[in-house]
């Protein structure tokens, strides 16, 4: 069974992501993990303690963590009702969130908001992205939609990767939505003409997905953030798929410094490790 990891910082942002990913899940059949980060209150030598093996009182949690997995079994309802599992990263959050996501093969992690962390958990997005397996998903605050109706996956189609065009089929099947592959030229290479673009997409990537409403797009805009706004408010995407430090991914993490989506984007985005 595919599982759906969600990172719960207590954050309302956090929570609200949580509830999409039920959505997901139920979509999917896929299982759900709360990943908790939250700061514990506890006294600065607890962490040595316990690294030396030697027992110490509770952590004091704060009660939000504990709210979130009752609040979805609330609300898990219809024909497939995910199973939902709890995991606490209490010391060296980073590493024990990576090292969890690569040994239960997660297949997609989830993140809410648009700003800055609210809590200081230890974790930077972009460590978290260079040694995972699985893409992460951002969903911002404010996105009210459940479900996708027009995947967009932005690329170079010279450097375009059938493994992500697989997964995204694969995400996109349950909703019967439209997969999207849109060509940006990389900084410092030429347009694609369109009849050797056609002719690439069909024979070396259509062929080799099979999704039957897998289309492609050629544009010649060079600038990454005008293309995402014709993309979202024009195009009528709900979900953008980029590679992380790869060409356009770069240009969009350059607006929030990479831990966030970055603001002119007000859709989730899923972005697949380098």
């Amino acid at each position: 069974m595919k599982t759906i990891l969600v990172i719960d910082d207590g954050s309302t942002s956090a929570k609200h992501a949580a509830h999409f990913a039920l959505s997901m899940a139920q979509q999917a059949e896929a299982s759900l993990v709360l990943a908790h980060v939250y700061p514990l209150k506890r006294p600065a030598a607890s962490r040595k303690l316990q690294l030396a093996g030697q027992n110490i009182p509770e952590y004091d949690i704060t009660e939000p963590t504990q709210d979130l997995s009752a609040q979805l079994k609330l609300v898990a309802t219809g024909a497939f009702v995910p199973p939902i599992d709890e995991f606490d990263a209490l010391l060296d959050t980073e590493a024990q969130l990576i090292s969890y996501i690569n040994k239960n093969n997660i297949w997609l992690v989830m993140k809410g908001g648009t700003k800055p962390e609210p809590f200081d958990t230890g974790i930077k997005i972009q460590s978290v992205l260079n040694r995972i397996k699985c893409p992460l998903m951002l969903i911002p605050e404010k996105y009210d939609r459940q479900g996708f109706k027009q995947v967009i996956y932005i690329a170079d189609l010279r450097y375009c990767r059938l493994s992500v065009l697989h997964y995204l089929a694969a995400l996109a099947r349950p909703y019967k939505a439209n997969l999207l592959l849109t060509h940006l030229s990389a900084k410092g290479l030429p347009h694609i003409e369109q009849n050797y673009a056609l002719s690439l997409f069909n024979d070396e990537i259509s062929a080799r997905i099979n999704y039957e409403q897998l289309h492609f797009n050629n544009t010649k805009e060079r600038d990454v953030t005008r293309a995402v706004d014709v993309m979202v408010h024009t195009m009528n995407a709900d979900l953008l798929a980029v590679v992380h430090h790869r060409f356009h991914c770069e240009e969009l993490a350059a607006e929030s410094k990479g831990t966030s989506v970055p603001v002119q984007v007000t859709i989730p985005v899923i972005i697949f490790p380098y």
